[in-house]
Parts: structure tokens; C-alpha cells; sequence
């Protein structure tokens, strides 16, 4: 029988096109506050990590009510925008897939449980996934815990579990708990940084997902 049952999913920049919008509420809160702006790409490079390892990466040394006033002015312009970011290409349909296969599915995120849930049920994938951990409710990446608690809720094993994200900060966190590991072309780390942590794959394209995984079978 297969081992491999779980797949634990990124969402920013794995599941959901999110970079522009993060950066600019990103920009828009330090604007209110009166910072100096990060360049874009700085920005870019912390997408994947809590918002307080956001800002200590991005301006080390603010205090800590400099934090929660970036951090409050990030939710209430990324909360408010008009519309969700898209879903990358066929991701629903290759969802749709993978749960017909017979796999688990989960999702392991950086973003907020607020910002998760709004997401979520904006583009009515939620059915899809066994459980999710967001940075606020668990340590953030790279710690392991949030794969961690993903297996012990859902009684698996480190050999039975792949992690698929954009960043190193997934793969990272991956290597901690032992589980599998993927990469993806499209996110916001290049291959060659994915490369370190050793991927089991790197996708090009979402719909080769279902392909690698018969080929690991």
C-alpha cells in the first residue's frame, strides 16, 4: 500500500497568487507609520514567516509597539482589500484530483487565522483540507511544530507526510519534522534556494503535482 497519505500545502505564493497583495499592505502600514520603506524585493523575501519575524527582518530593532501597530495596519489593509487574490492556475482542479486519489489533504501557513479563513471561503476550497495551522495559533516557520501538530491531530507519520511550498522557510520546516518535501517554480525563493533542503520534486506547473506523487508510489 502507499505510504505517503497526507499532503500539507503552503498557501502564499504555493495555492494563492498573494505577493503583490502582502507587499502592499506591507508598504501601507509602514507608510502610516512613517518608516522608511523596504524595497520591494526585501518585502517579497519575507513572505512565509510571521508578521513579527516580517518586521525584525525587514527593520531589526523596532520595539515591540512599533511591531503591533505594523502588524494591526498589515490585517486591516490586507482585510480590507475589495477582492481575494487568485488562485494559481488549476489548483482547485488539481485539488479535485488529489482527493480522489484517496490523499489527505492540510494547509500549514504564515498568514493569520483570520486572513486563512477569509481566503479560504472566498474561493470554496476549504472542503478540501483535514485541518490548517497558521502562524498566530503555533510557532511560525521554519519551527517544525506546525507539521508537528498537523500529524499528531491527524495520528501520522513523518514518512507518510510531504510538505509542498515556495520558500525555504516551508522546506526548512519540512527537514525539522522529517517529512517529505516539494518545491514550486512560481513562488517568491528561487529554485536553486529550494534545492538546499533536498525536494523530493520541484513543480513547474500545479497540475504535475498528482504525476510525481504516482511516481513515488
Amino acid at each position: 500500500m502507499r505510504e505517503l497519505k497526507l499532503i500539507v500545502f503552503d498557501w502564499d505564493g504555493t495555492l494563492m497568487d498573494s505577493e503583490f497583495a502582502i507587499v502592499d499592505s506591507i508598504r501601507k502600514s509602514y507608510e502610516e507609520e512613517g518608516l522608511v520603506m523596504p524595497a520591494y524585493r526585501s518585502i517579497q523575501a519575507t513572505i512565509g514567516l510571521s508578521l513579527r519575524d516580517a518586521w525584525e527582518a525587514l527593520t531589526p530593532g523596532l520595539n515591540t509597539s512599533v511591531q503591533d501597530r505594523l502588524t494591526s495596519g498589515y490585517s486591516k489593509h490586507f482585510l480590507s482589500r475589495p477582492t481575494l487574490p487568485s488562485l494559481f492556475p488549476q489548483v482547485r482542479e488539481t485539488l479535485i484530483e488529489l482527493s480522489e486519489m484517496g490523499y489527505l489533504m492540510a494547509v500549514a501557513t504564515g498568514k493569520s487565522q483570520a486572513g486563512l479563513k477569509r481566503e479560504i471561503e472566498g474561493t470554496g476550497i476549504g472542503c478540501f483540507f483535514a485541518t490548517t495551522r497558521t502562524a498566530d495559533v503555533t510557532e511560525p516557520k521554519p519551527s517544525p511544530k506546525m507539521l508537528l501538530e498537523i500529524m499528531s491531530e491527524l495520528n501520522l507519520q513523518p514518512r507518510e507526510v510531504i510538505m509542498i511550498g515556495d520558500t525555504e522557510y516551508d522546506l526548512a520546516m519540512a527537514v525539522s519534522a522529517g517529512t517529505l518535501r516539494a518545491g514550486v517554480t512560481w513562488g517568491v525563493h528561487s529554485v536553486n534556494r529550494l534545492l538546499r533542503f533536498a525536494p523530493s520534486f520541484v513543480l513547474s506547473r500545479f497540475t504535475e503535482l498528482p504525476h510525481e506523487l504516482r511516481l513515488m508510489q
